[in-house]
């Protein structure tokens, strides 16, 4: 039996078609908020854009019919992510529709104000520029969006995190009316579309760099999760995008720190109280770094339909300081959840688990 080709046919079959509540082509998510009390339906493209980016990663592994299943799903969400274009037909991308502005999909109060739209964001645009290709021109023309919105060149944040208060890196959200700010993943996410596309650095690469080597030198995405990650908040997931950009692209400023990552993976696995979610993606991480067969228990159907692979800080983005200190709390945390995209993991681990025999 072809476990690759089953967990494939799988993930094919989570696509949306005519489905009321997600667009064609896209995999389906939800977003939760007060313990589950409040859950919708949420239809973005950033859920489809990570499950195409890690089809194409791992394209020149898959079997023939493997293959086919893999070129149906990505050519399906193709032209679902120019909805999600932003509204001038810029090189940069949202989290959710954009023409008209369809944001907070399904809920009851928030779709219907201007003051709940949110920009475009170098996350939702690193990564499907990854997963559609685009021509050079469009490319650069991401690049120097991010540079006109990077901290330092727009604004500096009001609230810096403390230790990365001169880092001049890519501001997550491009926008002049919030607070500037980083998130470590998103920065990932964002290099590994400018290396991957070997686009020209610039001082804004390097700061990004930087603060990535700061905070694995200090142990930040360990001990401070929340300020390092403030759209993912859990040190799993960081050591999980640091990994994904380091080995992937051989970030040589990175790779020193290859051994010191894998000793807090095993620290991790064997002393914290993970969920299955947790250490699927930790399991990824250390088969990444040092190749090798690891079996491990598959997540319930539960699991993977509630774990938050992203988080949205209600109170993220307001700007009176002294409310956005309680932004950190998990009551004001709006989760994403997506089954498919967990299904996608574990089809990862399948994956490298055949690479090393």
């Amino acid at each position: 039996m072809n476990s690759v080709l089953t967990q494939l046919q799988l993930i094919a079959s989570l696509q949306s078609s005519k489905d009321a509540n997600y667009t064609d082509g896209l995999f389906g998510s939800e977003r939760s908020w007060a313990k589950g009390l409040y859950c919708r339906k949420d239809d973005t493209a950033f859920f489809s854009a990570c499950i195409g980016f890690t089809l194409i990663r791992y394209y020149d592994t898959f079997k023939e019919d493997e293959r086919h299943i893999a070129d149906q799903i990505i050519k399906k969400m193709h032209p679902t992510f120019e909805l999600f274009r932003n509204k001038d037909s810029h090189a940069s991308y949202n989290f959710w529709q954009t023409k008209p502005s369809k944001h907070f999909p399904g809920g009851m109060l928030a779709h219907r104000f201007k003051f709940f739209m949110i920009p475009d964001d170098i996350d939702d645009s690193a990564m499907i520029h990854l997963v559609k290709s685009h021509a050079k021109e469009e490319q650069l023309a991401l690049k120097e969006k991010m540079l006109k919105y990077a901290i330092g060149n727009l604004k500096w944040p009001d609230k810096p995190v403390k230790g990365y208060e001169k880092f001049k890196v890519y501001n997550t959200f491009f926008v002049k009316n919030m607070p500037a700010s980083f998130d470590v993943c998103a920065l990932c996410n964002a290099l590994y579309f400018i290396y991957f596309n070997q686009l020209p650095l610039n001082e804004q690469d390097e700061h990004s760099l930087n603060l990535i080597v700061q905070c694995i030198e200090r142990d930040d995405h360990l001990n401070r999760p929340y300020e390092m990650s403030p759209y993912y908040t859990n040190s799993v997931l960081i050591i999980y995008h640091i990994v994904r950009f380091m080995i992937d692209l051989k970030v040589a400023s990175i790779l020193p720190y290859q051994s010191k990552i894998i000793g807090q993976i095993k620290q991790l696995l064997h002393h914290s109280n993970l969920n299955n979610i947790e250490k699927l993606l930790l399991n990824i991480s250390l088969r990444k770094l040092a190749p090798q067969k690891i079996l491990i228990e598959e997540a319930s159907n539960i699991e993977k339909s509630t774990y938050p692979f992203f988080v949205a800080g209600l109170l993220g983005e307001v700007s009176p300081k002294w409310l956005r200190s309680f932004a950190f709390a998990d009551a004001t945390h709006i989760k994403y959840c997506s089954r498919a995209y967990a299904e996608t993991l574990w089809l990862e681990h399948l994956l490298l688990n055949s690479a090393f025999q």
